[in-house]
């Protein structure tokens, strides 16, 4: 075998032959034409009635707005829509529902996939481009996430101001791979990802709800941090990531956030904390053990060995009850877009 045949066998074998020779990587991607099969599916089983200026992902438990919706209600599940995925660690196949809120046409994620589930970037954010091409100006995002800050207790709603996506950062960006101009610029700003106007409206309408207000539902800004699951973080991690910023933690969101700039939408992201980190200082069992041994007490820490870094803390009803609060709170946001 000489040296071109053992050549052309390496590179059958091994793409990375290929970028040595200055070819670039096969890179997975989605034809342009399936975004619009997609969106003309949509378009048609709506039946000419006004298509929906605002898409809201629902998170998990967060149902809530998509079983509220007004109107003569339109749902299409996953599995009808050219390129649609459904989720795997949902009993139900994920579906978009269409109807009103206050007179405004919207339409709810029901069953957002992850990338943990083993799906693509391209996959999971594939209904945000498609919605995208409908006509959908503004994205709300809603989203179970982890409390890292030492403030932050259960039941708490976090506007996300910013986000830290260590897989973006490490080179799994939803962006990577041809782009198509018809849906967004080659090199989008995610320099303000989250719309201020949209935070601050936000505040404004949750500031001036007194239902809210008598509930003590706590509100705040956080940072979100982004990582891919489906494992949750170690003491170590959560403790560095806290360092460089992140106030929350969730495996979703961030990836439909960047194509929804990209496509150029609006977005409003909101948070409720369901679990929050083990503030207490980490055993040393150098010191146990050498305490059993010389038969004296245990050094006092507080936490133990059997905490979960992601431990529930305080009331756990507390942080389900919040779900109808939320839900409100994002009705009155939409009935003032």
């Amino acid at each position: 075998m000489d040296s071109k045949q053992i050549e052309a066998l390496v590179t059958a074998e091994d793409p990375t032959a290929a970028a040595a020779r200055g070819s670039p990587l096969p890179v997975e991607t989605i034809p342009h034409s399936v975004y619009e099969s997609a969106a003309q599916h949509v378009r048609s089983q709506l039946s000419g009635r006004e298509l929906p200026r605002v898409a809201l992902i629902c998170g998990k438990g967060l149902q809530g707005v998509a079983e509220g919706l007004e109107g003569t209600v339109v749902e299409i599940p996953f599995t009808d829509i050219p390129g649609f995925v459904s989720s795997t660690v949902l009993k139900s196949t994920g579906r978009l529902v269409f109807g009103e809120i206050s007179g405004t046409p919207v339409v709810c994620i029901v069953g957002r996939c992850h990338y943990y589930e083993g799906y693509s970037m391209k996959h999971i954010t594939f209904p945000i481009r498609v919605l995208s091409l409908v006509g959908a100006k503004v994205l709300v995002v809603t989203s179970a996430v982890s409390g890292i800050a030492q403030d932050l207790d259960l039941g708490d709603v976090v506007v996300v101001k910013d986000h830290i996506s260590l897989p973006t950062l490490a080179g799994l960006n939803p962006l990577i791979g041809p782009n198509f101009a018809q849906l967004g610029p080659r090199l989008p700003s995610m320099y303000n990802a989250y719309t201020f106007a949209l935070r601050k409206l936000a505040f404004k309408v949750f500031l001036a709800n007194t239902e809210l207000q008598k509930k003590s539902v706590r509100m705040r800004e956080a940072v979100y941090c982004y990582t891919t699951g489906p494992s949750t973080e170690t003491r170590a991690e959560c403790l560095a990531l806290r360092s460089l910023g992140a106030e929350v933690i969730g495996s979703s969101t961030v990836p439909e956030v960047i194509v929804a700039r990209h496509s150029g939408l609006d977005v409003l992201c909101l948070g409720l904390v369901t679990s929050v980190v083990a503030q207490g200082t980490e055993p040393s069992a150098e010191e146990a053990a050498r305490a059993a041994l010389n038969g004296t007490p245990q050094p006092k820490t507080t936490a133990s060995e059997e905490d979960d870094i992601l431990a529930r803390k305080g009331s756990v009803k507390k942080g389900h009850q919040r779900p109808n609060d939320l839900n409100l709170l994002i009705r009155l946001i939409v009935d003032q877009l």
